[in-house]
């Protein structure tokens, strides 16, 4: 391929290398060969077995940032739970966090509750079909309204998600950051131009399960059905794409969960908070919880979070669970400490959150809880002895829970 006075004109300006498809039967040539790949290899999954956009766009949002494997009983449950777009509006935030609950990321959860409203109120329960529709949807972006646009609708749009991402870097020799608006710009103008007009959506899908399956961070080549138009595969070094900048580095913080339990006429309680509807673990509830500062112990910061997040003052006892857990850089040991009430009648203020409750050991259940918010329940209020904060076996116990990008 000459590089001629535009293309050089474009990498100066993005900064990258783009061997782009010489001509349109070049492009169709790819398209031909990624459909019959697709046709014969793609995974049996229950999202595709159906064209409801509503079902559609619900696994769309589960995918994002949880592999298929995680998601797949996910969906079916939501699907059984909420089969149409109208029953999920007409829920309760908190029934659709703990329906998510497990997932993570649940901001996603909130989203899809509110879109479902919006839906609802503009729509009249049904779900739009017009791209500029979809793409206005709260939560819903560039590449999930191609999504469920090109594999619903059979429109000709193109999307670009991580898999893509790989699969055209790798392919189209892109370098620099995927992440950089210049390189984003360059990939989605490749995804639209390879389009394979009326076959968009088996076209998407194709691109999306190339990456997932094959064209994976460590590529799997040998099994690749464009190999041969590969420019990464080519140079020798196929992992060399695409270029994204180095990770930021992971920070370490402990936090505390104040496990208050109070007993009246034989009435055994314990207290749950709810945090504020946006942000992190956003509507989720939890025992109170704090960061802990420089030199402050377990026992002063569990003292502190129920007086801070709860408005109580309480006694602090014995450790009751560790669990290591990952929020993006963060890496985080939340430790729960026991705690009593100094006045067992006191009514706690949501002073940190949105509400508060005191429910029974056995009725947790009921709630929404953050994964590591469970896992620290199950430790701290199981009938059985409980370790030691300083129990290197407890310790080493506890997996992270971060969930990986990959699909």
């Amino acid at each position: 391929m000459s590089a001629g006075p535009t293309f050089c004109a474009r990498y100066n300006a993005l900064v990258t290398t783009v061997i782009a498809p010489d001509t349109p039967d070049q492009g169709e040539n790819f398209a031909r060969r990624l459909l019959a790949w697709y046709d014969g290899a793609r995974r049996d999954l229950p999202w595709r077995r159906t064209r409801d956009p509503y079902a559609i766009w619900v696994s769309e949002m589960m995918l994002q940032q949880t592999q298929v494997a995680t998601a797949t009983p996910f969906w079916t449950r939501w699907m059984e739970r909420f089969p149409t777009v109208r029953s999920l509006a007409e829920a309760s935030l908190d029934d659709v966090l703990k329906q998510w609950q497990g997932l993570g990321y649940y901001a996603r959860a909130r989203n899809l509750h509110r879109a479902a409203r919006v839906i609802v109120e503009k729509h009249g329960g049904a779900f739009p079909a017009r791209f500029e529709d979809v793409l206005a949807l709260p939560g819903v972006g560039r590449y999930t309204a191609g999504a469920i646009c090109s594999i619903a609708f059979d429109q000709d749009v193109p999307l670009v998600d991580a898999n893509v991402v790989r699969v055209l870097c790798r392919v189209f020799g892109v370098r620099g950051d995927p992440k950089s608006t210049k390189v984003q710009a360059e990939l989605w103008r490749l995804a639209e131009q390879l389009l394979p007009s009326g076959r968009a959506g088996a076209f998407n899908q194709g691109l999306m399960e190339l990456g997932a399956l094959v064209c994976q961070p460590q590529p799997r080549c040998p099994a690749c059905p464009v190999r041969e138009r590969c420019a990464a595969y080519a140079s020798g070094d196929p992992a060399a794409l695409p270029e994204f900048a180095p990770r930021p580095t992971f920070t370490s913080q402990t936090d505390v969960s104040a496990i208050v339990r109070r007993t009246l006429r034989g009435d055994d309680r314990v207290l749950l908070v709810q945090r504020p509807s946006e942000g992190l673990w956003g509507g989720l509830w939890e025992f109170p919880r704090i960061t802990l500062s420089e030199g402050e112990t377990p026992e002063a910061g569990a003292i502190r979070a129920a007086r801070e997040v709860a408005g109580i003052a309480v006694r602090a006892a014995a450790c009751l669970g560790v669990v290591k857990h990952g929020v993006t850089t963060r890496k985080i040991t939340l430790i729960g400490v026991g705690c009593a009430p100094t006045d067992e009648a006191v009514k706690p203020e949501a002073r940190g959150g949105a509400a508060w409750v005191w429910v029974s050991p056995g009725g947790l259940d009921r709630y929404a809880l953050s994964s590591p918010q469970a896992r620290l329940a199950e430790q701290a209020l199981a009938p059985r002895a409980q370790p030691s904060l300083w129990d290197d076996a407890a310790e080493e116990a506890a997996e992270p829970t971060a969930k990986t990008a990959a699909r």
